[in-house]
């Protein structure tokens, strides 16, 4: 196997693995390749040392799937003591842009294995969307399903809940106007009336906290940072799952998607539950996240 004069990664009888060497290690098992000192020397006679350094990187991505800048700017240093900063943050940029790692957190990264969130929400989830969009153009509010945990939990949930959050002074103008449309729509509820007066499809209205994580679509599709934080609020949806599938909820959430940790404890420092996240996290799941990453979303 050797890096082609056209770019392309050769095997055995001119076999090509992939088209592009940025691409290499997604092509292929990534955890049981590595840059041999032949491949990188050619790298450096037939590319250079500017392509060398994407190899490098790359390479140092596949072994660190969850990294800092710092971590990172320290390793090249090794190999590289004349590299400055400013162009590790271009190298850094320019494979966030190429999708190769991802954004999580201030200063960190993740290899872009693990998938963005997203869930093809309900009908009529969509068609809330599209009547508040329609009728309330400017107004902020996000939007989410008790069915989405469904992906992650072992025992189904049988009622569907719509959380349909909405900014303040506005969220009782949006439940008198959603009120007027849908069988089963409370307004703010507790716990008992929620049971008392839910349907097989019950739309909730709530207030939105302010610093919630942007939306993830054109529904106001919240995201899962944001969703796993408000499972430990005070309110309706601290009630609705049961707290025997939070571990579930938090262990395959992280292992399948890319969790922003300063985002997430960013909304739940605003929320007041960010201690008790923490402690969750630590005694309750397999989660290991760094406690810089969980008390403030930066290196102290």
């Amino acid at each position: 196997m050797f890096l082609g004069k056209d770019g392309k990664w050769i095997h055995g009888n001119n076999y090509r693995i992939a088209e592009s060497p940025l691409a290499f290690y997604f092509v292929l098992n990534y955890n049981e390749h590595r840059l041999s000192a032949k491949m990188i020397d050619n790298a450096k006679i037939i590319h250079g040392e500017g392509r060398f350094m994407e190899h490098k990187i790359i390479d140092y991505v596949v072994k660190h799937p969850d990294f800092s800048t710092e971590e990172f700017f320290v390793t090249l240093q090794k190999d590289n003591p004349d590299i400055g900063r400013s162009t590790v943050y271009k190298y850094l940029k320019e494979m966030c842009d190429k999708n190769i790692i991802t954004r999580a957190g201030r200063g960190r990264y993740l290899s872009s294995a693990k998938k963005q969130y997203n869930y093809p929400i309900s009908e009529t989830a969509k068609e809330i969307a599209v009547l508040i969009n329609e009728k309330f153009p400017h107004i902020n509010y996000q939007i989410w399903e008790t069915y989405q945990m469904n992906e992650f939990i072992n025992h189904q949930l049988a009622h569907n809940t719509i959380i349909v959050d909405v900014e303040n002074m506005l969220d009782d103008t949006v439940f008198n106007y959603l009120f007027a449309k849908y069988p089963h729509v409370l307004y703010r509820p507790s716990s008992d009336e929620y049971y008392k007066y839910r349907g097989d499809e019950t739309i909730v209205v709530k207030r939105l906290i302010s610093e919630a994580p942007a939306t993830l679509n054109e529904y106001h599709l919240a995201s899962l940072e944001k969703i796993l934080v408000d499972l430990f609020g005070k309110g309706i949806t601290g009630s609705i799952i049961p707290r025997s599938e939070y571990t579930a909820i938090f262990e395959d959430g992280f292992s399948h998607y890319n969790i922003n940790t300063a985002m997430l404890f960013r909304y739940a420092r605003r929320r007041g539950n960010a201690e008790q996240i923490r402690d969750f996290i630590q005694e309750k799941t397999g989660i290991v996240l760094e406690q810089t990453k969980i008390i403030n979303g930066e290196k102290i």
